[in-house]
């Protein structure tokens, strides 16, 4: 029997420092019947030279750079798959027979979404990153547990995957995938929380959790400012489509307050008063985009098979230790 095709999809904006690393495990993987897209977002950081020169590589362009979720949509209406995994280009996949793992995984759950991959920091021992649980203030902060620990999750639903997502291509095409108005941020969250408000369960893979080498990305002052900003107005036009009208003002008001002490926090640590000027970026953004978030609440909101908002009912996992 002839096993389904796969399409694993990266994204790459000048991260060679990473696709030194993190492709050669997936060009190695243990599956005979999968394709490799990496789709560039306007790297010029040797990105393309370097990916040119690789065998068994699909490299693709996308049309609007510095656009993370127009290139992942981009990049998947060219995949050939069945079923796609999607991955940020700085995560190490520790396991070569994921795919046939992730498919056989798939196949016996029950209406089933996406599957988010666990993983963890490189050489930090333990990690939140097992899915995103909502809130009033948004994003719950979850307990960071050991990989050992985490082991234990697997097969848990969950409210949405975290970045690196295992889905089939027609389920994705059927939702929209991501929603491209956003440049950066809310990818994920949005498509999770989409997903169980139209009656899907999204699950955590984590018998083996992959690893993520980007955490530079966080200690670089500009590179943090530039995300906080994009992040929190994709949270604000995330929470403003998808939440009920019961939730969506305190949700709103509760989460702006959080954002706020956060950025006050991150700039005393940073010595530097730019998270506080990326959040009254962030404001404005949504302020200036409010028209086209309500636009797509209209959709969102006629489209739900349930009145209560089911995606904050499910709570982080405890483990006992």
């Amino acid at each position: 029997m002839k096993l389904s095709y796969i399409s694993v999809v990266l994204l790459n904006y000048n991260g060679k420092q990473y696709l030194e690393k993190t492709l050669p495990p997936i060009l190695n993987l243990n599956y005979p019947n999968y394709e490799i897209i990496v789709v560039d977002n306007g790297s010029d950081d040797g990105s393309i030279d370097y990916l040119s020169a690789q065998k068994n590589i699909k490299l693709i362009k996308s049309p609007r750079f510095k656009e993370k979720n127009f290139a992942c949509n981009y990049a998947i209406t060219q995949a050939k798959g069945e079923f796609i995994l999607l991955l940020d280009n700085d995560i190490i996949i520790i396991d070569e027979n994921i795919l046939k793992k992730l498919l056989d995984f798939l196949k016996k759950l029950t209406n089933p979404g996406a599957i988010g991959l666990a993983v963890h920091d490189d050489n930090i021992p333990k990690s939140s990153r097992y899915g995103s649980y909502f809130s009033y203030y948004f994003i719950r902060e979850v307990k960071k547990y050991t990989i050992e620990q985490i082991k234990q999750l697997h097969e848990n639903v969950i409210p949405a995957t975290g970045g690196q997502i295992f889905i089939k291509k027609e389920l994705w095409q059927q939702i929209g995938g991501y929603d491209d108005h956003l440049k950066f941020g809310g990818d994920d969250n949005d498509l999770g929380i989409r997903l169980t408000l139209l009656g899907y369960n999204n699950y955590l893979y984590s018998e083996t959790n992959q690893i993520h080498i980007g955490i530079n990305e966080r200690i670089d002052n500009k590179k943090y400012m530039q995300k906080f900003s994009d992040m929190f107005y994709a949270h604000l036009y995330t929470i403003t489509k998808n939440y009920n009208s019961k939730n969506l003002i305190p949700s709103l008001i509760i989460y702006t307050g959080f954002t706020f002490l956060k950025a006050i926090k991150q700039s005393v640590k940073r010595k530097n008063a730019g998270p506080l000027s990326s959040f009254l970026k962030g404001l404005y953004l949504y302020s200036k985009n409010l028209k086209i978030a309500l636009k797509k609440r209209k959709i969102v909101q006629s489209q739900r098979l349930f009145k209560h908002d089911i995606f904050l009912k499910i709570k982080p996992p405890r483990i006992n230790k």
